[in-house]
């Protein structure tokens, strides 16, 4: 009996061997399919990862080379309202203007060719506040997620960042299944609002001369504005029609540098010339009360604007003259954004990126 006892032992150790075989054999194929299934679908993301470039690329290049369809697309009236129309598709490319030299117009006669890279910053402006519509809906057709940013080269402006947050720690998405599309760009900010730029590049030391007519160079009752000594008289005329005042704040906007220049101004119109001069520390200086007063009889007049400028102070002397639209004065106020450096051009790292949903 002992030895069936031992046989039934053997029996019982062969037989739990060979279950322990099958299972650690069902282990190693279930091990192996897995490999091969995640081959598979590591392969068929590469596959979906270079559509998703050709998709961003593209995109990106349509949105910084074209001014959009149609090209006024950012004038739509529902987009105000959050109901934007099917048939836009957003662009953010700029168009040249002719400008008429001394005279401010809201737009010009007629359309030149599209700046090279450089962007609107009032349409991307537009595109933030209906970005689901516009973006994600028109120009991907729901096909993707997406976000896009400006990043100003300059630290003084604010960046702009709009659309699905891939940062956000609860999302699923990894870093690798995220196309980037990184653009440096020109931005206009709000350069479109400057009637005229008064700045260290229209003067040249000693050898710079007055290209506009000055009266008071040709006015006998009035001091001549030659340029000798140590400072430079920098004379700009400009017209104003009083019907623009309904519709535009004037403003003349400097560069917080300009406070340590000891540049003094004059502004005066051919009806009321004057000899007094201010000193000019004031970033931001508010010119409606004065065109508004000389207005008050007339329908338009020319005006003439004078910088005297110590030679040696040339390059802080940086200051525009603006007419802004009275129904964003405010929100440029509220958002800091009346200072110099948004009413020029700047540099900008345009970035997009876009992933599967």
């Amino acid at each position: 009996m002992m030895k069936d006892l031992i046989k039934d032992q053997y029996g019982l150790l062969y037989s739990s061997e060979l279950l322990l075989s099958i299972i650690l054999l069902i282990f190693i194929i279930g091990v192996v399919a897995n490999l091969s299934d995640g081959l598979n679908e590591k392969m068929l993301s590469e596959e979906e990862i270079l559509s998703l470039e050709r998709i961003a690329i593209e995109s990106s290049d349509y949105l910084l080379n074209n001014p959009g369809n149609p090209e006024n697309w950012q004038e739509d009236v529902g987009s105000d309202n959050g109901m934007v129309s099917k048939k836009i598709i957003p662009g953010l490319a700029i168009k040249n203007k002719n400008v008429e030299n001394s005279e401010f117009y809201s737009e010009s006669a007629s359309d030149e060719m599209i700046m090279s890279n450089a962007i609107s910053y009032n349409k991307l402006i537009k595109i933030k506040n209906n970005y689901d519509s516009l973006v994600d809906g028109n120009l991907f057709n729901d096909s993707v997620r997406s976000s896009m940013a400006i990043y100003p080269l300059n630290s003084e402006i604010k960046p702009i960042e709009m659309g699905y947050n891939f940062d956000d720690e609860d999302d699923n998405v990894n870093d690798n299944e995220i196309v980037t599309v990184n653009r440096t760009v020109k931005c206009d900010f709000y350069s479109n609002f400057v009637v005229y730029n008064f700045n260290d590049l229209e003067l040249y030391g000693d050898d710079y001369n007055k290209d506009m007519f000055c009266n008071h160079d040709s006015n006998p009752n009035l001091t001549n504005h030659s340029n000798e000594g140590k400072s430079l008289w920098l004379c700009k005329n400009f017209r104003v029609y009083k019907e623009s005042l309904d519709e535009y704040n004037y403003y003349l906007i400097s560069d917080e540098s300009v406070k340590n220049t000891g540049t003094y101004w004059i502004l005066e119109s051919l009806n009321r010339t004057n000899e007094n001069k201010e000193i000019l520390n004031q970033e931001v200086i508010d010119l409606n009360p004065f065109l508004m007063e000389d207005l008050e009889n007339s329908s338009e007049n020319i005006y003439s604007i004078h910088f005297n400028v110590l030679k040696n102070r040339i390059d802080d002397f940086k200051t525009v003259l603006v007419a802004i639209p009275k129904n964003m004065t405010d929100v440029l106020i509220s958002n800091d954004e009346m200072n110099y450096d948004y009413f020029r051009v700047q540099d900008v790292n345009f970035i997009l990126k876009a992933g599967y949903k």
